[in-house]
């Protein structure tokens, strides 16, 4: 009789990273159609002022406190940060649920990164070579410090800002960082690509 092999820890993690991942696309087009709203309200009140209506605001001795516009381009900048702040939890929970699998399937609960990998690889386990890029990226958004800013500049530097330049001063190395969407779908593929499947021994 033929052994099947299914490796059910596998299909699991295949499974769930794909959930994940598609929770987050629909994460993002639910902001981005908050922000189209807001860009299609912004263009829609500057030419109703056009056509003469009403200026929409607070005024208060001769300073505007606030008026429609301001409001709409609030709306949008806090969009655009909730999107930022949304790829970045993403790529956490992609690598941490890639973490707690690879400690499941090589049976250490305690050991970090590279000998997770190397346990991992010995068990016939494929890992990705982007896959410590990640690792950097992740750590970076959790502890914000040098060692990992300094870390994710040398493997995965067109993550940061043009012209990014860390100087004497404490470096916001979390906003430092930018991510697209495109980002978060290779974090994705680096992922997925190096767990366990249904067919790992």
């Amino acid at each position: 009789m033929v052994q099947l092999n299914f490796n059910f820890h596998g299909y699991r993690f295949q499974e769930s990273t794909k959930i994940l991942y598609a929770s987050f696309r629909l994460a993002v087009q639910a902001l981005r159609a908050d922000v189209e709203r807001a860009q299609n309200e912004a263009v829609a009140y500057q030419k109703y002022l056009d056509a003469g209506g009403e200026w929409i605001g607070e005024r208060e001795d001769g300073h505007v406190i606030w008026d429609q516009e301001q409001v709409l381009d609030m709306q949008i900048e806090a969009s655009d940060e909730a999107l930022m702040a949304l790829r970045k939890a993403f790529v956490i929970a992609l690598y941490h649920y890639w973490e707690r699998a690879i400690r499941v399937s090589t049976g250490d609960d305690k050991a970090k990164h590279d000998v997770l990998v190397a346990l991992a690889s010995a068990k016939g386990i494929t890992i990705k070579p982007g896959l410590s890029p990640v690792r950097d990226l992740v750590n970076l958004l959790k502890h914000d410090n040098a060692r990992w800013g300094i870390a994710l500049r040398q493997s995965w530097s067109n993550l940061f800002h043009p012209g990014f330049q860390p100087g004497a001063a404490r470096v916001d190395w979390y906003n430092a960082v930018t991510l697209t969407d495109d980002d978060v779908a290779l974090v994705f593929e680096t992922v997925a690509g190096s767990g366990p499947n249904l067919h790992t021994p």
